[in-house]
């Protein structure tokens, strides 16, 4: 019933917590450094080989460590840059200079134009500042082809480099913009849920205070506005909040019985017994405000058989029970409000609510959740 709102919080927890959006560019220039490190040192690994070792019919010049240390840095570094600087120009600058309302084909054979224009200068310019830097070892012919062939293959790996990136960071930004549609959407959801619980509260009190004043002192309804004013501001202080510390939400329970307590008397009875540990825990807040609310609406109490809630914790779940003391005339189920709890529950802990009714008892068991960075825990 609820599966879709709990896969939703899942993907976003997943997307979100590792990456946002301001930090995509780090990523970028992250993965095009390492990605083009990679290709230097597999496509020149075979010719730093010839500074040490060289077969017997391959004229290769005598050179000091020094020499050879310092030929090694000039075509790791003339790689590197030749690489990352195509990268650059085809992820980054490329779109400035490419038709926007154009056939595909036309981007396309302008991309191998620009690229072959920018290949070519960097090969004559790798060429020339080797000539000075390092000298040519072994022949010119030699060098001039090793640059050659070098720019053969960076050319169309630097262009593949920056389009896998595109086709990364893009499905990126799809899975981001939509984790955040999803979560507006859920606040809103949320938001909606929790707006529900206060005009019925608000309806129950005043009924309550009105038959206090008209039926008791004038100090019993002073002494009731005064308990109303603490329960009220409780709910106007966590409107903001999707969970609360469970130590929080009971002080206010306890609130909102001693109110109860004045309004029915000896049909109402209440016990809460938690221990100090699960105090730390967090729930929805106004949690037990709809259960005790659901409570009263349901079952039809008297003197004589009065109404019992217990708050306490069993199997490491909260636990609302009350005995069954149904209206003859109650047929509406569950009611709206249980299932808007269940709502909330999964949308923010992706968790149920178990809700049971047997042997003359209500139950309603409440996941515990221990803090919203570890929903799936």
């Amino acid at each position: 019933m609820y599966g879709s709102c709990s896969s939703n919080w899942f993907w976003i927890n997943l997307i979100i917590t590792p990456m946002k959006m301001t930090d995509l560019r780090k990523y970028e220039i992250t993965f095009l450094i390492l990605a083009s490190l990679l290709i230097t040192f597999a496509s020149n690994l075979p010719y730093y080989t010839l500074f040490f070792y060289s077969p017997a019919n391959f004229q290769f010049p005598e050179l000091s460590s020094a020499q050879k240390f310092y030929r090694i840095i000039w075509y790791t570094c003339q790689i590197e840059f030749s690489i990352l600087f195509l990268s650059f120009f085809n992820y980054y600058w490329i779109r400035f200079l490419l038709a926007k309302k154009s056939l595909v084909v036309l981007n396309i054979l302008l991309i191998l134009i620009y690229n072959s224009v920018l290949a070519v200068l960097l090969f004559k310019a790798s060429y020339f500042l080797g000539e000075i830097a390092v000298g040519h070892p072994i022949s010119e012919r030699f060098a001039f082809n090793y640059y050659l062939w070098k720019f053969v293959y960076i050319t169309p790996a630097s262009i593949a480099l920056a389009l896998i990136l595109k086709l990364v960071i893009s499905k990126r930004e799809v899975e981001l913009n939509n984790a955040r549609l999803v979560e507006e959407n859920l606040s809103n959801q949320l938001k909606s849920l929790k707006d529900q619980v206060k005009p019925h509260f608000l309806f129950n009190t005043l009924n309550t205070l009105s038959e206090l004043i008209r039926n008791q002192s004038r100090e019993e309804g002073l002494k009731f506005v005064d308990d109303l004013s603490v329960v009220y501001r409780y709910i106007l202080e966590q409107s903001n909040h999707d969970l609360v510390d469970l130590r929080v939400e009971l002080n206010f329970a306890q609130s909102y019985l001693r109110l109860l307590k004045k309004r029915f008397y000896n049909k109402f009875n209440s016990e809460i017994s938690i221990e100090e540990k699960y105090l730390m825990y967090q729930i929805p807040p106004l949690t037990f405000l709809l259960l005790i609310e659901n409570t009263i609406k349901h079952n039809e109490f008297t003197d004589r058989s009065p109404l019992m809630i217990t708050i306490d914790i069993d199997r490491n779940e909260i636990r609302v029970e009350n005995n069954l003391l149904p209206k003859t005339s109650d047929s509406s189920g569950l009611g709206i409000g249980l299932q808007n709890l269940n709502k909330r529950y999964v949308l923010l802990s992706g968790k149920e609510v178990v809700i049971n009714k047997s042997q003359g008892k209500f139950t309603v068991r409440l996941p515990l959740i221990k803090d919203r960075t570890q929903y799936r825990s």
